[in-house]
């Protein structure tokens, strides 16, 4: 049966019409009210931006979202899980640091009016253990800890393209987005007994070179693992596997610089994985209690988690709503793919600039996986359906968000303040204004000289030398 999927485009002329209030409607088209009831812990996973990105979800959209729980007489609460240790470390690898990079980018208790709850302790790495009934790959994952104390779970998630699960939306904003460190090792296959970090060797030529023209990388390699794993012997660095737990500390500098050759199946795996872990997470915690927002915005060819965005691919579409996490996804690719690329854009190359040209496969995966295999591994798993009905919703009564703000036609500012504004001098000195402009019209209206030239930042400093 196909599943509802409740849309406004981004067009707006009036209050009503806002992003922010555009949400608040349809959630409650999609069922928000019967949902929530009072007392009712509700969550607001949200995804808070890396350092350097720009392009995140917006902090008053969530705010919105935020006073429609409070109107229903729910507790909100924004939640969000650090990312795995990954690498050298993010800025979003710990609590402590995790909400510095949120604070940021607008996402604090005196911003959103509500707490905001990153993961128990430091890191949040165990979690809890969720069985994923039919997965594709995995047979469980793990939730981070906090999102188990919810009573319900809005996911507002920033839809656009995701290089390893080739789209970025609901399914990878719980799959990935709600699992504790353990539930992303599993996801990642980290630990997979085939693919996974302990089962892959180093590359011994690769070591050698990089020991050679980039020690500090290799120092930096051996410094980060935490259980001592790797040392240089002979001029090669040797991994001692049996103490690897696999932590993932190194599974990204270690496959990126060719020191470990990942099998091609883990990249191809990962965006089916992410739906296997959604499955496990949303079964674990109760199917029915989730609704979903996606603002298709600033659709750009990689996620949030970078710390930096490109270009977006295509123009902005609108606010999508769902209680299906499979079909919400499925409406943002389908919407993305009617439009034409942007101009300049990584779309903008042959072959991809016109509509249903499958952009999010050919530039955003890294393995050129395909745009419909995290969603069709959700409906294997049974949290959705890629059959969906599109419902053009309308915007909410003027009337009712007029009480919204601090003034409007019933509340004047000037009434407010009136005696404030008596005692105000309105007199001013003299003509604030010439009776004539003093540059023509056509002189206004003309096109002035601009670019004169281009040079590079070296030409630059050297004619400042």
């Amino acid at each position: 049966m196909p599943s509802k999927v409740y849309f406004m485009d981004d067009h707006a002329g009036s209050l009503p019409e806002s992003t922010p209030i555009k949400a608040v409607k349809l959630l409650r088209d999609a069922g928000l009210r019967d949902m929530v009831k009072k007392g009712d812990t509700v969550g607001i996973k949200i995804h808070t931006g890396n350092f350097g990105n720009s392009l995140n979800l917006r902090p008053h959209w969530i705010v919105a979202i935020v006073d429609e729980v409070k109107r229903l007489g729910g507790y909100p609460v924004i939640v969000e899980t650090n990312t795995g240790i990954n690498g050298f470390g993010s800025p979003r690898a710990d609590s402590i640091v995790h909400k510095t990079v949120a604070s940021r980018h607008g996402f604090n208790e005196e911003t959103m009016g509500c707490p905001i709850w990153l993961p128990d302790g430091v890191m949040d790495l165990e979690g809890v253990k969720c069985e994923v009934p039919h997965g594709v790959f995995l047979n469980y994952t793990y939730v981070s800890t906090q999102m188990t104390r919810l009573d319900k779970i809005i996911v507002v998630s920033h839809f656009k393209g995701h290089n390893e699960g080739t789209i970025g939306g609901a399914i990878k904003n719980i799959g990935i987005g709600m699992a504790s460190g353990h539930g992303k090792a599993c996801t990642h296959f980290a630990n997979h007994p085939k693919y996974g970090i302990k089962a892959t060797p180093i590359n011994a030529e690769v070591s050698r070179k990089m020991i050679e023209n980039n020690p500090a990388y290799i120092d930096a390699i051996i410094k980060a693992c935490p259980f001592d794993c790797y040392e240089i012997k002979d001029g090669e660095l040797v991994f001692h596997s049996e103490q690897c737990r696999s932590c993932t500390s190194c599974f990204y500098t270690t496959m990126f610089s060719g020191l470990r050759t990942y099998a091609p199946e883990v990249r191809m795996a990962t965006p089916t994985a992410i739906a296997d872990s959604c499955a496990g997470i949303m079964n674990k915690l109760g199917k029915e209690n989730f609704i979903f927002v996606n603002y298709a915005f600033d659709i750009t060819p990689a996620c949030d988690c970078n710390p930096f965005h490109d270009r977006p691919i295509v123009p902005n579409i609108g606010t999508f709503v769902s209680r299906d996490p499979v079909a919400i996804d499925m409406a943002c690719i389908e919407a993305c793919e009617s439009y034409s690329a942007i101009a300049g854009s990584a779309a903008d190359v042959p072959g991809l600039c016109e509509p249903n040209t499958e952009r999010f496969t050919n530039i955003s995966s890294w393995a050129k996986v395909s745009q419909w295999a995290q969603i069709n591994a959700g409906v294997y798993n049974g949290i959705g359906s890629s059959e969906y009905v599109l419902v053009e919703s309308e915007p909410i009564s003027a009337a009712e968000t007029s009480t919204w703000v601090p003034y409007g036609a019933n509340k004047p500012v000037s009434y407010v303040y009136r005696d404030l504004i008596r005692k105000t001098n309105f007199k001013l000195e003299g003509d604030p204004a010439v009776a004539e402009p003093r540059l023509s019209v056509e002189k206004l209206n003309s096109k002035p000289t601009g670019k004169v030239g281009v040079i590079s930042i070296k030409d630059d400093e050297e004619a400042g030398k």
